[in-house]
This record gives structure tokens, C-alpha cells and sequence, in this order.
């Protein structure tokens, strides 16, 4: 399949306007626009804890787009304003050694939210997992988000039962990862 790195989409928003956007790979000259998106999904997430602009900034330049990093962001642009992102990764192995997308987050900033921007990034990176013969496309989702789970059923998506998700946090990794064996 050919994919276009670089997709412009024209999306009916749910007035009479039009939202013309580009879907990328992350690029430099988006740092400032991404540092708000940012800014935007973690006041979204922690309310008043939400991080400050600065940390934000130096989180996305040191450990998102760091060296050590295996994501990489697909950002939904309007007019050089990024709309929406999806933290992605190629993992491998998976299923007859091919490998898999799992999508780490999804945000479109609040007020682009129901004009398709959404759609159009999972979409964008299903072309992308498809184009990298990469056999599944993967992603959790919060069960108390009844609206993410509505629209990833609309779009075809299965909801797993047959895993379970484990995680280790705070002070339980700490405790793990300095338990003498």
C-alpha cells in the first residue's frame, strides 16, 4: 500500500465552516503548537494539578522526542495551529514476525473536538500501521470515557476481554525494581 506521509484532509465541521487540515509526523517549526496541545490534554487530564507550560515543554523536548524515545507523534495541524495527536509506536515481534501499532494517546484540543479530527488521525495511523505490514493496531482507553468507547466501537474497533493490563506504579515499581532476589 503507498502511504502519503503528508495527508490534507477537509473535514465538515458541524456548522457550515470547513476544517482544512494536515495530518504529519511531527516537525520542528510545531514545537510551540504541540507545547500548547500539551498544555491543553494535561490540564484536561489533572485539572488543577496539571503541569506548568515550562515543564511541559521540557518533558516533550527531553523524553518524548529524546533519544531514549520509541514514539513518535502524528499531529493533526489547522493553519499551523496543531488540532490533534496521537503518540504512536511500532512494537515487534507480534503475530508471523510482523509487527504491531499501539497508539499511547489520542487528544484533540477541546474546541476541534466532533468536526472529525479524531477520526482522521486513527485513520491516518491505520494507513500507516497498514503500510508498515504491521498486523494489529492497539490501544487502551479508560472505561470511564464513555465517549471514547462509543467512537472507537463506531469505527469498527473490538473491545479486548481476553487480556488483562497490568502496571506497576509509583512507589509499587520503585518497591520492585530494588527487591533483592
Amino acid at each position: 500500500m503507498e502511504f502519503n506521509l503528508s495527508a490534507r484532509h477537509q473535514l465538515e465541521k458541524t456548522s457550515d465552516n470547513t476544517v482544512n487540515m494536515e495530518i504529519a509526523f511531527f516537525r520542528q517549526e510545531q514545537l510551540e503548537s504541540v507545547v500548547d496541545l500539551l498544555h491543553e490534554m494535561s490540564a484536561h487530564y489533572n485539572g488543577d494539578n496539571a503541569s506548568s507550560r515550562e515543564v511541559v515543554k521540557a518533558n516533550l523536548i527531553g523524553n518524548i522526542l529524546g533519544p531514549d524515545s520509541g514514539v513518535r507523534l502524528v499531529i493533526a495541524s489547522e493553519a499551523s495551529r496543531a488540532v490533534g495527536l496521537a503518540a504512536i509506536s511500532l512494537l515487534y515481534p507480534a503475530l508471523k514476525e510482523r509487527g504491531q501499532l499501539f497508539m499511547k494517546e489520542l487528544y484533540v484540543v477541546s474546541d476541534k473536538r466532533g468536526a472529525g479530527v479524531g477520526r482522521a488521525l486513527m485513520r491516518w495511523t491505520a494507513r500507516y500501521a497498514v503500510a508498515k505490514n504491521c498486523c494489529r493496531f492497539d490501544w487502551t482507553v479508560d472505561d470511564t470515557n464513555p465517549e471514547a468507547l462509543s467512537f472507537y466501537r463506531e469505527i469498527g474497533a473490538t473491545h479486548l476481554t481476553g487480556k488483562a493490563y497490568f502496571r506497576l506504579s509509583d512507589e509499587q515499581l520503585l518497591r520492585f525494581a530494588n527487591r533483592r532476589e
